[in-house]
């Protein structure tokens, strides 16, 4: 029951939803092609666990504890659904083919010398729903944030996440200043067993300002996504491409699109009620809703 309903919070992305789906159509790629239909993918774990991380520069100067919970869209743009195949002497790239979010029957046919290269369809997807949970401590003016989920079994593989963030005050050595600013360094880590394995890395400054229960906030953030990912290629002898013809396993690495992105949000406190929303632009643009307790 208890990895049921940490399941149920989590819901890991549409990795858990369907990921099964997702391997199989990895299986018609070779390392090179594999890594432009699958960036999109890498890009939207990273904007998730790269989100909602703060609603406010302001940390207690003493002691403070939050249990959070943050919800997010996070919004697939039109050009990260089909990309340009790198095809084999002999082939001519005369349309697209489908990423991972592209239609489901956008995989491109090529023809050529050798015969056909078929690519797999997407699955059809413009945004993608994430929720987590993640808790905080503070002494005297520096946050300490953990996100954590054990191992979960979905099929026959493994789920698990690790991430924390740590943030400092820089505002209470300038007395004077009139909002609130933080810096804070970001750190998460998910991995499916024998699948993928995606770290990111953030750091960003921002700043709040405070009128009674209502916070405005807003930062700037950059960061970095690497995604591992481990799959096997179906033999097909029939298949134009010389990397298909035989089975393999293909361990790749693939970066994902994420460099800098803004934030602007605003929340409201009701004593130890804290609501919050914010919208952030970058290569996947995210509106982040978030609830939290705070003690």
């Amino acid at each position: 029951m208890y990895k049921k309903i940490l399941l149920l919070f989590f819901l890991i992305f549409f990795a858990v939803r369907s990921y099964a789906q997702v391997e199989d159509r990895f299986s018609f790629l070779n390392s090179v092609e594999v890594g432009k239909f699958t960036k999109p993918l890498a890009t939207t774990i990273g904007t998730a666990l790269n989100s909602g991380s703060y609603y406010t520069a302001s940390i207690p100067s003493l002691f403070g504890f939050s249990i959070s919970f943050k919800g997010m869209i996070v919004l697939i743009p039109d050009d990260q659904k089909t990309f340009t195949p790198s095809l084999p002497s002999g082939y001519k790239a005369d349309a697209n083919t489908a990423t991972i979010y592209g239609s489901k029957s956008g995989g491109g046919i090529y023809g050529g010398a050798n015969g056909y290269i078929t690519y797999p369809g997407g699955i059809d997807e413009s945004s993608i729903p994430i929720i987590f949970p993640q808790i905080s401590a503070s002494l005297l003016g520096s946050e300490l944030m953990i996100r954590y989920m054990p191992d979960v079994k979905v099929g026959d593989r493994k789920v698990n996440l690790f991430g924390f963030g740590l943030k400092h005050n820089v505002s209470q050595y300038f007395i004077l200043l009139p909002v609130d600013i933080a810096v804070q360094l970001l750190y998460n880590k998910f991995k499916i067993t024998d699948l993928m394995d995606v770290k990111n890395y953030a750091i960003n400054a921002h700043a709040s300002k405070t009128l009674g229960v209502f916070t405005a906030y807003g930062g700037l953030q950059y960061e970095k996504t690497k995604f591992n990912l481990d799959y096997q290629i179906k033999g097909d002898p029939l298949s134009g491409d010389p990397e298909l013809r035989t089975t393999k396993s293909i361990s790749t690495s693939i970066d994902g699109d994420n460099n800098v992105r803004m934030t602007l949000g605003a929340a409201v406190k009701l004593g130890f009620f804290v609501l919050n929303a914010d919208y952030s632009l970058g290569s996947q643009s995210t509106f982040t809703g978030g609830f939290a307790f705070v003690f």
